[in-house]
């Protein structure tokens, strides 16, 4: 008994202590690779709401993507106030994670049945570089290189 005593009271401690909060466990989400366009609620052919125009257009990033969120609320719903649908569209252009926090944001409204549509669409923006331009930006840096190294052989001849 007194060995059994023995071995709980530090794991007493750090459970009273808090020392379980301080585990991270690691959240790891596999996003898709190419562009994509994900729905939420019903569409224009229901007959269900106006897609034209969106109470809510969102714009956000996510590691390469660049994705806009746009939909609408059903008339009964919480959301349609100003003061929540403003705190709504400040929560998702504060977050680093937009498509994560919209997809569980999307997920929560149908839910609870606040959603009328949604429409997340991202895509990775493609580069305008073009092998010309990269070649000349490269040749312009050796050339500043070169004159800043001849500017510093002078000053070392002067001194």
């Amino acid at each position: 008994m007194r060995a059994f005593r023995q071995l709980c009271l530090p794991l007493i401690a750090l459970v009273s202590t808090g020392a379980s909060a301080q585990i991270s466990i690691p959240n790891i989400v596999q996003l898709p690779t190419e562009d994509f366009v994900w729905n939420w609620g019903r569409g224009r052919a229901s007959g269900f709401d106006d897609q034209d125009r969106p109470e809510f257009s969102i714009q956000g990033n996510e590691r390469e993507f660049r994705c806009l969120l746009t939909g609408s609320f059903r008339l009964g719903s919480r959301m349609r106030d100003f003061y929540e649908l403003r705190e709504f569209e400040q929560q998702l252009l504060s977050t680093l994670t937009f498509i994560q926090d919209a997809t569980i944001a999307m997920n929560n409204f149908t839910r609870t049945n606040d959603l009328g549509w949604a429409t997340l669409d991202c895509a990775v923006p493609e580069s305008e570089v073009s092998e010309d331009k990269e070649q000349l930006r490269l040749d312009r840096a050796v050339e500043r290189a070169e004159r800043a190294r001849e500017r510093r052989r002078r000053r070392n001849d002067d001194d």
